[in-house]
């Protein structure tokens, strides 16, 4: 496990190599970015979390709909903030720390909902609050690197970083990753969950060496299986969410529900997320 003082030498290191790649990261065409996969993969981290390991936070807002016979149906809405904490490994790999938080809400309303009628089936549904379990996560010059076991699932999965597009001053990094997770009992079906994330921000901010990480805004995209949870028995298709938001490196600078959801359901986030985070070293021997 590295410390945070081996942490910031490493970091000496990753900040010469951004300057070494910056003169090449061409605002308008982003070639700099798409030749050097190291340069593409600091800039995905500036804009995702930071180079450095301090606490940054996404957040992200949307609809989740059902997927049958092609036809979208929206269902509820998608609220989520996750918290992250990264390490430079070297100039080529990050070890990070992240807990994602969800809650889903009403349509209409926005407001936070514990059930839900199934418009295919006419079942009421529980819809639970969701937090993931604290996991080591790697992102490479390859992508996002899952673990091969996530508690008693098995799980098979591809990533990808890029591409990387320039235009006007801006730059946009797209991270893909698609997996398959196999449960224990055989005879249950595996579980898709494809995601596709794209980060955007200045492309001014991300030549400036000094600035490990900078404020970038997040296009959410995934398919899944249906979640058990969803009672679709029977019911041929999936679901699909499309969301928005943005990094940011505080608790108040969520949106004020999304603020107030961490803070009732979350407490131990709400009071030191870092602390959390770092309570506990996945990846460590």
């Amino acid at each position: 496990m590295i410390n945070r003082r081996q942490s910031l030498g490493l970091m000496a290191g990753v900040v010469v190599a951004a300057k070494a790649t910056s003169a090449e990261l061409d605002a308008e065409t982003g070639t700099g970015l798409a030749n050097d996969r190291r340069a593409m993969l600091q800039a995905l981290m500036k804009l995702r979390a930071s180079v450095d390991d301090r606490l940054t936070l996404e957040w992200f807002k949307g609809v989740v709909y059902g997927v049958v016979d092609a036809a979208l149906t929206p269902l509820f809405s998608l609220n989520a903030v996750a918290f992250a904490s990264f390490e430079a490994l070297d100039d080529s790999s990050f070890l990070g720390r992240r807990i994602e938080v969800v809650y889903h809400g009403d349509l209409g309303t926005g407001e936070r909902i514990s059930e839900f009628r199934n418009p295919y089936n006419g079942k009421l549904m529980a819809v639970p609050l969701s937090r993931t379990p604290l996991q080591p996560v790697t992102v490479n010059t390859d992508g996002l690197q899952l673990p091969a076991q996530l508690g008693p699932l098995r799980i098979e999965a591809e990533s990808e970083l890029g591409p990387a597009i320039s235009n006007g001053g801006r730059t946009w990094i797209r991270l893909d990753t698609r997996s398959r997770m196999f449960p224990p009992n055989a005879k249950q079906p595996a579980m898709v969950y494809n995601e596709s994330i794209t980060y955007t921000g200045s492309s001014a901010d991300l030549n400036a060496p000094e600035k490990l990480s900078v404020p970038s805004q997040i296009s959410y995209y995934n398919l899944m299986s249906w979640r058990p949870w969803m009672m679709m028995d029977g019911v041929a298709g999936h679901s699909i969410s499309i969301a928005a938001g943005e990094k940011v490196w505080q608790l108040a600078e969520l949106p004020a529900d999304l603020r107030q959801f961490v803070a009732d359901e979350h407490p131990d986030l709400a009071a030191d997320a870092l602390a959390v985070l770092t309570a506990e070293s996945p990846g460590a021997d």
